[in-house]
């Protein structure tokens, strides 16, 4: 009995772990951004933090605080309505192959840095990867 329940077990994992894996490779990195250029707010109202940030459907959001950005996560729509008039400005993916262009591993959406001469945005895998190379 211990065993049937084991190997089914062990089936039931690797079913989920294949499923999960073709889903991740399903999903297609993108080739741009919008970047919403807002100075305030949309959650709280307060002066805007770039450093606080998300990306939603493909729109980059600035918020003051990191609190705001669960809240806007939770209910994008309910905020948009504040950035309507907001200014924007296209981003182009540099790496849209979603490969780190420092580590070659899976870029993050969470990690990048914006070019703003260049109108582009770069990927990076983490934190460390964005960091200049001292030596």
């Amino acid at each position: 009995m211990k065993n049937t329940i084991l190997i089914l077990t062990v089936i039931l994992a690797v079913f989920f772990y294949t499923n999960l894996t073709a889903e991740e490779a399903s999903i297609t990195f993108p080739t741009e951004i919008i970047e919403v250029l807002n100075t305030n707010c949309p959650v709280m109202g307060g002066e805007i933090d770039k450093t606080v940030n998300t990306i939603v459907d493909g729109h980059l959001y600035y918020f003051c605080c990191g609190g705001c950005i669960g809240t806007f996560e939770a209910d994008p729509a309910k905020f948009l309505e504040k950035l309507k008039d907001a200014p924007t400005k296209t981003l182009k993916v540099t790496n849209v192959d979603g490969k780190c262009p420092v580590s070659g591993l899976e870029a993050s959406l969470k990690f990048f840095k914006i070019d703003e001469e260049a109108s582009t945005i770069t990927f990076y895998s983490n934190q460390e990867s964005m960091e200049p190379k001292v030596e």
